[in-house]
């Protein structure tokens, strides 16, 4: 089978390193990633990877599926919430249904956005959960100095990652704690159009007596080792649709303090026992607390169970690929 990728944007970006993944995840099922006639396509889309508004971003979807190979198939990220009152909410909601609308089948990666994209497009989707990566080596002595004793978020830095309430959560931390607040790490680069973040979130840590350092681009062994040494493993982005940074996590043998959302509930039900859950502050508070006392709450003995994600996929191709061949009714 021959199937075309379609992701466009920095290979660094989050949904570009999925779609990439995806497609090495489906070569040893007998998928060939290319664009020479192809038997079918495979779309990615955040609204952000085709335009500057949504509105843009819809608009260059559909002109660019009016000429793919089909079927098209498309996984969406970052999904609106279609009960989302605000003027944006209401934008997205119908640049996403827009953009399913011009395909012939929609994947998504959590059961709250199958249940959203049923609501905006009455389309049920496809649901197959994000791959848990393997690990790169970790490079030797890569990590600053003092992470082992550091909050630590991976990632992009963009508004709504959640570094703000780890530098609040350190400091609240440091109310209680011999030494005071411990130092919080942003193992990443700022997304483009956000480097204006760096700046606020040093101000606020500065008001909070929090030590925050933004350690830029990490490459993939740095990335390794920041995870194997980091003191708290954190993921705080409250409304995250379905998370990379958390898997990162897991795939490092570590059990990360999480809100509890809807995507963290998702999976602490399907992989019971991977992650340290806050329903409030207080709770996550107690989680960060402990866990610097004692370490071995934030690791995991083994790597998680995982379904492969490659063959999921490979179902789905061979599921479209016979739809497109039935005859009209």
């Amino acid at each position: 089978m021959r199937v075309h990728t379609h992701a466009p944007g920095p290979v660094g970006h989050g949904v570009v390193r999925h779609a990439r993944a995806i497609a090495r995840l489906c070569a040893p099922h007998g998928v060939l990633d290319t664009d020479q006639a192809p038997d079918l396509t495979h779309a990615h889309f955040t609204d952000a990877l085709f335009g500057s508004t949504i509105e843009e971003a819809a608009q260059a979807y559909r002109r660019w599926a009016e000429g793919a190979r089909r079927p098209l198939v498309l996984t969406v990220h970052d999904v609106p919430d279609p009960r989302g009152h605000s003027r944006r909410d209401r934008a997205r909601c119908a640049g996403y249904a827009a953009v399913v609308d011009a395909s012939d089948a929609v994947v998504v990666s959590a059961e709250h956005e199958a249940h959203k994209i049923a609501e905006l497009t009455g389309k049920t989707p496809y649901l197959i959960d994000l791959p848990l990566p393997l690990p790169p080596e970790p490079a030797p002595a890569a990590s600053p100095a003092g992470a082992s004793s550091s909050l630590v978020l991976l990632g992009y830095l963009y508004p709504g990652k959640g570094h703000e309430d780890a530098i609040d959560l350190a400091a609240d931390v440091g109310r209680d704690r011999a030494g005071g607040a411990p130092a919080v790490i942003a193992a990443g680069t700022t997304s483009t159009g956000h480097h204006d973040l760096e700046d606020r979130l040093r101000r606020h840590a500065q008001r909070r007596r929090v030590p925050l350092v933004i350690t830029g681009y990490l490459t993939d062994a740095r990335f390794a080792s920041m995870a194997a040494t980091a003191g708290v493993p954190l993921v705080l982005n409250r409304d995250v649709s379905a998370s990379g940074s958390l898997l990162s996590w897991l795939s490092c043998l570590r059990r990360p303090i999480t809100w509890a959302g809807p995507y963290s509930t998702e999976i602490d039900h399907r992989h019971p026992g991977n992650l340290l859950l806050g329903n409030d502050k207080r709770e996550l508070v107690e989680h960060i607390s402990r866990a610097l006392e004692d370490p071995g709450t934030t690791r995991l003995p083994r790597r998680p169970r995982w379904q492969d994600t490659g063959a999921e996929h490979v179902a789905v191709y061979r599921s479209e690929l016979a739809r497109s061949e039935e005859p009209p009714c």
